[in-house]
This record gives structure tokens, sequence and C-alpha cells, in this order.
């Protein structure tokens, strides 16, 4: 098989994988695009809030370990 046949059939089967991805996508689609924007907006931002409780938790447990070992 000659290298330019090769690649056209790589970019055919990428651009197949492509178009049957995306009538899969329309096709299993939960709700209108708004909503589902709205609904991806709402829960990144109650994760983003769940993500800095954790980091200031974790920044309270490394300070407590400081503190422990400096008094030690």
């Amino acid at each position: 098989m000659t290298m330019g046949r090769r690649t056209s059939t790589y970019v055919g089967v990428a651009l197949l994988g492509g178009v049957v991805g995306a009538v899969l996508g329309l096709l299993v689609a939960p709700g209108p695009g708004d909503e589902t924007r709205r609904r991806i907006a709402r829960r990144s931002i109650e994760d983003q809030e769940l993500l800095l409780r954790r980091a200031e938790m974790g920044m309270d447990l490394l300070w407590e370990d400081q503190d422990l070992a400096a008094s030690a």
C-alpha cells in the first residue's frame, strides 16, 4: 500500500468516525442546546465551589500538620 493511499484511508476513517459520533450525539442528547448549556454552566459552578471547599479543607489540614510538627 502506498503512503498516499494509506493517508487517505486514515482520513476517510476519521471523517466517518466524526460523522457517526455527531449523529449519535444528536440522537442521545438529553435536551435542547440552550438547556444543556445552562445545565453544564450550573454544574461547573457547583463543581468549582466543591473544589474550592476541598482545597480549603486540604490547606487547613496542612496548617494543622505544620502546627503539630512545630509543637513537637
